[in-house]
């Protein structure tokens, strides 16, 4: 068959970078255009070096006439930026791919959170929730696809076959407590991002009120069997090292008479048993960040502490594949109905 070609805009950008990788990879799909205010007509892999000796493609200047030759464009600016052009993408017939989270909240929530104003409302009915576990059929169907965060991505696969089970319920809050490695915050240059100030050091941020806090809460209450909202308290942090999270979910169900860990593996692994990206841990096995790093996996557990009655749910995954540029391509490929693992098994 002949290659997808696959144009990307914001193509400088950490998560740019992986996705080439994996396109590069992929046995039905090719980079057709790559986008990049700051670099255009220089080689790719001047902003990303893996790439030296792969790929003889430069930086493009955004041209809506080579963006509409493509037929998929994935989107790896900053929240709002892709106000300006998703319209004329979209007119050409290409399906579109958002990295950031333009499309993932209702407009208002957005607004609230992102301190930026929702210019493109008229998308949103339309855009899926890039989450295959979740979302699957629609994402099949869809032209315009809001890819989810990585500390979403992470924490949502951890909980969610708990909130179905109903151990969300109750007064209490869930709790998030989750460490990301320090390309979770892009390229710009800042101070608290500077070696200097990373190197052995973990740093919380944002308690309470980080952007991914109502698209988590959000996607939990569509599976909550009640279908109240669900609250979440989410609290992350920045690690010393490159890539890779690791969220630790706390619940305090109501009714905890016959749980154990074992009636938690079974709960993780009925809900995920044909799931290609998701690996369920057997009791008394915990994920770690380097078993899922370069991968699209999530790894998943929970155990239960009798004597405080907490369950403690931990998820990891890589915050550039899974929680990124892998999940981006895993969409594309339900979109084009492909092999939902075409690409992402290398």
């Amino acid at each position: 068959m002949e290659k997808l070609k696959v144009g990307i805009i914001g193509a400088a950008a950490i998560s740019a970078g992986k996705l080439m990788e994996i396109i590069l990879n992929h046995p039905h799909a090719e980079l057709h255009s790559c986008v990049s205010d700051s670099s255009p007509g220089k080689p790719l892999f001047s902003s990303h070096p893996k790439l030296r000796g792969r790929v003889d493609l430069n930086f493009d200047a955004f041209d809506l006439a080579r963006l509409g030759e493509c037929d998929v464009v994935f989107s790896c600016k900053r929240a709002g930026d892709t106000f300006a052009y998703v319209e004329e993408v979209l007119s050409t017939g290409a399906k579109f791919i958002d990295l950031s989270g333009d499309y993932r909240l209702l407009a208002e929530t957005y607004e609230e959170w992102y301190k930026v104003p929702h210019t493109r409302r008229e998308h949103l009915a339309e855009a899926v929730y890039g989450m295959p576990e979740l979302h699957r059929e629609a994402i099949r169907k869809a032209r315009l696809v809001a890819n989810p965060g990585c500390y979403t991505t992470t924490s949502i696969l951890g909980l969610v076959p708990l909130v179905e089970a109903g151990y969300a319920s109750g007064s209490a809050p869930i709790i998030i407590d989750a460490i990301s490695g320090v390309s979770g915050a892009g390229r710009m240059a800042k101070a608290e991002n500077l070696f200097i100030n990373v190197g052995e050091n973990i740093r919380a941020y944002r308690i309470g009120s980080h952007q991914h806090t109502p698209e988590i809460e959000q996607q939990l209450s569509g599976v909550a069997p009640t279908k109240e909202p669900v609250k979440a308290l989410f609290v992350p942090h920045v690690g010393p090292y490159k890539v890779g999270i690791m969220a630790n979910c706390y619940l305090r169900p109501e009714n905890t008479k016959g749980l154990s860990n074992q009636k938690l593996y079974d709960c993780l692994q009925e809900r995920y048993a044909h799931e290609p990206f998701v690996r369920v841990y057997e009791p008394g096995v915990l994920p770690q960040i380097e078993f899922i790093v370069d991968t699209n996996f999530v790894d998943v557990s929970a155990t239960f502490d009798e004597r405080t009655g907490t369950i403690v749910a931990i998820a990891v995954a890589d915050n550039l594949v899974k929680g990124a540029a892998g999940q981006a391509v895993q969409n594309m490929n339900i979109m084009f109905n492909l092999d939902e693992t075409a690409g992402l098994m290398a």
